[in-house]
């Protein structure tokens, strides 16, 4: 009869550890504080009682409640919630891992071992949604406006109550729901990985780059490509088969931005934008990546191209006016002059008028500059 009971309560328990771990990687001082409460006001299963009735101490209640009500106020604050975040990632899985060895312990339905695979299991779930959190929040505080960033925490704080108390009365239910969340997450980190890559790596540079540093004296755009680039662009372009890598008018280091309806290219990526000196009206993407090295070819025939400033990246944008596709190519904030001479090339291999606004003066362009220009409909490679 112990045995049946054990294992009729072995589901339930596992399902509320999981469950809880995988909300306290969205705010472990809230999923305790909770936690804390519905073990005073009986809020808990009887028969799962037991297992986290530690967690009732009155200690833990207001010990909870104090980290509770200070994150609550951080985490609506943009770039303080981030720094909050960053050193929360290694808070917020432990935690969950230490709440689901605690619960587990005092169950004393499973062994050792198992208690501390499943309390590593606990982590891992925690680690995978602060992740995501902390990706998704970093990119609603690249966004000028406060706002976005206020609703995305409450609607934290509102999905791991309600789910909490769901996991409280029906664990298992809950936790099916919390997996349903779980799949979503995991199938999104990697993008959201890549945005948090990229972002954290153009906020260091916007801080510690020399801001609008000069071109060489003699005004030369940088043109250098490795072996490896050379044969990229050279199967891109289908070079006539002589044998000689294709030149380039210039070649500079950036990171795809938001990109519309170009599936050959993919956003977050860093890699070396060339303007090839044989196709002036072209530009290619060579992609950097861990396995495999892609190239792609953009034409610039009937697009409008303009430099645009935001908070953490000057902007070469990419838009054609027609059929709507689009492309940002991302640049540190301390090369704001080098994206206008990058416009003004283009203009000038182009045999448009030189624009208004560039880096020919050296001078520092001001944060709200726009250099815009038309390719002709006509012109491709």
């Amino acid at each position: 009869m112990a045995r049946v009971v054990r294992a009729a309560l072995m589901l339930p328990l596992i399902s509320l550890t999981l469950g809880i771990s995988f909300l306290s990687g969205l705010n472990l001082y809230l999923v305790t504080f909770l936690t804390s409460l519905a073990v005073q006001q009986g809020w808990i299963d009887s028969a799962l009682h037991p297992a986290v009735a530690a967690l009732g101490h009155p200690a833990v209640l207001v010990l909870s409640l104090g980290f509770f009500l200070t994150e609550f106020i951080i985490d609506k604050i943009p770039w303080v919630d981030s720094l909050w975040d960053s050193v929360h990632t290694v808070v917020r899985p432990v935690g969950a891992g230490m709440l689901s060895f605690i619960i587990l312990r005092d169950a004393g339905l499973t062994s050792d071992s198992t208690t501390a695979i499943l309390a590593g299991l606990g982590g891992v779930i925690a680690l995978s949604t602060h992740l995501t959190k902390s990706a998704v929040r970093l990119l609603l505080n690249a966004s000028p406006e406060p706002f976005s960033n206020i609703l995305a925490s409450l609607a934290e704080d509102i999905t791991v109550a309600c789910l909490l108390l769901l996991l409280f009365k029906a664990p298992v239910t809950g936790f099916a729901a919390c997996l349903v969340l779980l799949a979503g997450t995991w199938m999104v980190l990697p993008h959201l990985l890549r945005i948090l890559k990229t972002s954290l790596w153009l906020m260091w540079k916007k801080f510690t780059a020399v801001r609008s540093a000069p071109l060489p004296p003699d005004g030369v755009l940088p043109n250098a490509l490795t072996i490896r680039q050379e044969k990229q662009l050279y199967d891109l372009l289908e070079t006539e088969a002589s044998g000689v890598a294709p030149a380039a008018a210039w070649a500079v280091p950036c990171i795809t931005g938001k990109i519309r309806q170009f599936p050959s290219l993919r956003a977050h990526r860093f890699g070396t934008l060339v303007s090839p000196a044989q196709h002036p009206g072209t530009l290619a993407f060579l992609q950097r990546g861990w396995l495999r090295h892609d190239a792609v070819s953009l034409s610039l025939a009937g697009c409008t191209v303009r430099h645009e400033t935001t908070i953490l990246s000057e902007n070469l944008v990419i838009h054609h006016a027609v059929d709507g596709p689009q492309v940002v190519f991302r640049f540190i904030r301390g090369e704001a002059l080098l994206v206008a001479d990058l416009v003004a090339d283009l203009r000038c291999r182009l045999g448009l008028e030189a624009p208004a606004i560039g880096s020919s003066s050296n001078q520092s362009l001001p944060s709200t500059a726009t250099t815009v220009w038309t390719a002709p409909p006509g012109l491709r490679h």
